[in-house]
């Protein structure tokens, strides 16, 4: 069975200096099915683990959370390259 270790991450440059491509390759991200697929079902996940924590398992509930909050954070930040591209193009 495949699992996610069993996927090397491969960097593949470096991200653009430009606030605007850098805004238009978030915004790709975001408007990405795939990554949206991903992320949806990650926060699903994270979700019902929380959810379904027994009342002793605060690690497991705690580790869910912040796990959560990381995820939203990575979205957050995208959100924050398009709101930078958008006004470096109004300047």
């Amino acid at each position: 069975m495949l699992v996610a270790a069993d996927v090397p991450w491969r960097p593949v440059g470096e991200p653009p200096t430009d606030r605007q491509e850098l805004g238009e390759e978030a915004r790709r991200l975001l408007d990405n099915p795939t990554l949206h697929e991903a992320m949806a079902r990650v926060e699903r996940k994270l979700v019902e683990t929380w959810k379904n924590s027994a009342p002793g398992e605060d690690e497991q509930r705690e580790a869910a959370y912040h796990m959560l909050w990381a995820l939203h954070r990575v979205r957050g930040e995208l959100q924050v390259m398009i709101a930078d591209a958008t006004m470096a193009r109004r300047q």
